[in-house]
């Protein structure tokens, strides 16, 4: 006799990105959507270090030109003329890749992020605050960590090339960055409270939105108003602090370097290029510490929620225990 008895009708329905799961396994880190582009990102970071050396050139071969115009000697202008031309060339090309790579890293993170958190239960506002977020943890790797790695090779480059020229002037360089440390590692922590405060009350954007509560909405508002207030202070005393700072050192190595006994116009000039490269990196590091600061807490909302792996080991739990009955 046949068999009539039909298949139990399964009672849940699996969502199609669990099911994709079985063939790709992801983790929650939002690096995991990352280290797949990690190949082309490291290309851009590696462009980026190459226009770092070359611009890091331009006081010492401007220095050359100076002396050489001076002797009508045209040759010494060359090494300008080629670092500039192959910094230009080299530029160009990253732009437009990085454009190309960063918009793939943030499709990827974002759909990960849009996928675990409602499947595992956070409401549409919340994710879509998170999505948007999502753009600034992508920033942080096209715009950020390209300015970190320029700031890095400004000040140790700068500070080398210093060295070169005298010991005194390095040293007076490098009195500036115990202090600047210290400024910074006190700022780091309130940037941190002030930007998750302010992640928070992003979060809340689109339901009070929602609610169409004008006076709540006026609330709302205000408090970002608020918070961003006090992060702009907050940057602005920091930067001003390392202002001072750098006054100070630039008129002892002023100094120094208008009395040297040996140095020409062209070392003049070059000493004090780095010196100012210098200072203009130092001034960075105020918004690299805030940015830093907000993609701790960025990371942290983003990452949030269940693995997708998790979720749908409990989903074919649910289907077990349904069939079951």
């Amino acid at each position: 006799m046949p068999d009539t008895k039909q298949p139990k009708k399964r009672l849940f329905s699996r969502p199609r990105f669990l099911a994709r799961t079985k063939q790709r396994p992801r983790g929650v880190s939002a690096l995991d959507s990352v280290r797949p582009h990690r190949a082309r990102i490291g290309l851009t970071y590696a462009l980026t270090v190459i226009e770092d050396l070359l611009e890091l050139s331009y006081p010492f071969a401007t220095g050359l030109a100076i002396d050489g115009l001076i002797a009508h000697d045209w040759r010494q202008a060359i090494p300008l003329i080629a670092a500039w031309t192959a910094r230009g060339a080299i530029g160009c090309f990253r732009k437009m890749y990085d454009t190309r790579v960063y918009s793939d890293v943030y499709n990827a993170i974002v759909i990960e992020t849009i996928a675990r958190q409602r499947a595992a239960g956070i409401g549409a506002s919340g994710v879509a605050a998170r999505s948007a977020m999502a753009r600034e943890f992508v920033g942080f790797f096209e715009r950020d960590v390209p300015v970190l790695v320029t700031s890095v090779i400004g000040v140790l480059g700068s500070a080398a090339m210093l060295l070169w020229y005298d010991l005194w002037i390095a040293a007076a360089a490098a009195a500036l960055f115990l202090p600047v440390y210290l400024v910074n590692r006190v700022y780091s922590a309130r940037s941190y409270r002030l930007n998750q405060a302010l992640n928070n009350q992003l979060e809340e954007e689109v339901r009070i939105i929602e609610r169409a509560d004008l006076d709540e909405v006026r609330r709302h508002f205000g408090r970002l108003r608020t918070f961003r207030v006090k992060l702009s202070d907050a940057e602005a005393y920091n930067w001003t602090s390392i202002e001072i700072l750098s006054i100070f050192a630039f008129i002892a190595i002023l100094a120094r370097a208008t009395f040297l006994p040996t140095t020409e116009t062209g070392d003049i000039y070059a000493i004090l290029a780095y010196v100012w490269r210098l200072m203009e990196n130092l001034d960075n590091v105020p918004a690299l510490v805030q940015q830093l600061a907000r993609l701790v807490d960025i990371r942290r909302r983003i990452e949030s929620g269940a693995t997708i792996e998790a979720i749908g080991a409990e989903l074919e739990k649910d289907e077990r225990e349904a069939a079951e009955r």
